[in-house]
């Protein structure tokens, strides 16, 4: 199987080289340990009104999945014939030029391996890099022998660009910033920082009607002096605003006018999976963010739980009775994991009055949890999500607002369908790909 893969991606190493010589796209990158593929997609919606524009689907983001996104190739899978159709669809691009083919190619790379990202970029040369977050305690560190590691290889996507091109990155994270002593690009930063080029000034909730479904956000985008507000129903939460202004400092790299890139971001539409409120049964509420876990994404989605909390009391939308979490194992983490499932569990002691977790790294943060004072009777272990799926059903009440996430592997959706009030919307919803 190894050798299948190594054969693999080779010829697509080989052809993804012949298909971007042929047509010369401009080429975006996007790492980080956290918010990149919410991130590629806003950076798609800023683009696609004035390019044509191609981002990576799912999880093709590896040295296999990336490749696959400039041949225009499907997700073969172990499928040999649909492999083979892919390699002949790469010469063909290659031998008849296709008048379609995108202008613009954003890209998201994973670290999921050491020397992964510095693999990629230098396979696919990109023009602009976007660096989302660094976390200080990383997914993907269990592959590597430090933290510090992690930081080096995310970073090396800008630390790779051409003197031409643009190395856009987070001005709130300093793992992220610190990669601009690391780049010969020119730099343009985003964030909620007063220093960042492209800054969020404003950033608040609001519910169309009382429907929680509907809850959406306004931020305000400034630069270089002019601002722009920018209003999203069903889409909120920091992180979006990061992925928004990231777009919007990549339309402004590409030279693009300020007020146009905005006005082409008031069509982006979230991820399945991530931060999405959904009608529960009991006239409950779910907030969705089962797609994946790790740390600071875990510590941002309880933020994001306590503003909707917040937002329900202040507009009366309904009868807030009790905050329940349903969380995952963070996985990957190596040899950080037990101290950081204990270090989000006074988080969880503030802003929850019920526990579900699952899996055996959520065994430690169930045990801090009652070392700290968490009543005991509050908090619910299981090993599985089928499980804990089954609890959470049967505990459930008028006036429940409940988070679900965790780690792709763990495969929380399970949790999620068993509580939807309309189950027959899930595949609206909930993503079911298998972790990378």
């Amino acid at each position: 199987m190894k050798m299948k893969r190594k054969i693999i991606q080779y010829l697509l190493n080989y052809l993804s080289r012949m298909i971007l010589w042929r047509y010369k796209p401009l080429v975006i990158g996007v790492a980080g340990s956290t918010g990149k593929s919410s991130t590629k997609e806003a950076i798609y919606y800023a683009l696609r009104g004035s390019f044509r524009v191609v981002r990576s689907e799912g999880n093709l983001n590896t040295e296999i999945g990336l490749p696959l996104t400039i041949i225009r190739g499907d997700d073969a899978k172990r499928n040999i014939f649909l492999w083979i159709k892919n390699i002949l669809r790469a010469f063909l691009l290659f031998i008849i030029k296709n008048k379609n083919y995108p202008q613009v190619l954003v890209l998201e790379m994973s670290e999921d391996q050491p020397g992964l990202i510095s693999y990629l970029t230098r396979l696919s040369r990109p023009k602009i890099g976007v660096i989302s977050w660094i976390g200080e305690i990383p997914v993907h560190a269990v592959f590597y022998p430090r933290a510090e590691s992690v930081y080096n290889e995310i970073q090396s996507l800008v630390r790779l660009l051409p003197s031409t091109g643009w190395a856009v990155l987070n001005a709130d994270n300093p793992r992220v910033l610190a990669a601009k002593e690391k780049t010969k690009a020119q730099v343009i930063t985003y964030g909620f920082s007063s220093s960042a080029d492209v800054r969020i000034s404003e950033y608040n909730l609001f519910v169309a009607g009382k429907d929680l479904s509907k809850t959406g956000m306004i931020i305000r985008l400034e630069y270089g002096g002019s601002y722009m507000p920018l209003k999203l129903e069903r889409v909120f939460g920091q992180p979006q605003a990061y992925a928004l202004a990231a777009a919007t400092a990549v339309g402004l790299a590409l030279g693009l006018n300020f007020v146009s890139v905005v006005q082409n971001l008031e069509k982006y539409k979230i991820l399945k999976a991530r931060t999405t409120l959904i009608k529960g049964i009991k006239n409950s509420w779910i907030f969705d963010d089962s797609y994946n876990s790790n740390p600071d994404a875990l510590k941002s989605a309880i933020i994001i739980f306590q503003d909707l909390v917040n937002l329900i009391k202040k507009e009366k939308i309904f009868a807030l009775r009790r905050r329940i979490m349903v969380l995952g194992d963070m996985r990957e983490l190596g040899k950080y994991s037990a101290e950081a499932h204990k270090q989000i569990s006074p988080l969880l002691k503030e802003n929850a009055d019920l526990l579900i977790l699952v899996g055996q790294e959520m065994k430690i943060t169930a045990e801090e949890c009652k070392r700290i004072g968490v009543p005991p009777e509050n908090i619910f272990w299981f090993a599985n999500s089928k499980e804990a799926a089954r609890k959470a059903k049967e505990i459930a009440k008028s006036g429940d607002l409940i988070l679900v996430k965790g780690s792709r592997g763990v495969h929380l959706e399970e949790v999620t369908l068993n509580l939807m009030a309309e189950p027959q919307k899930a595949s609206k919803y909930l993503c079911f790909e298998e972790p990378t």
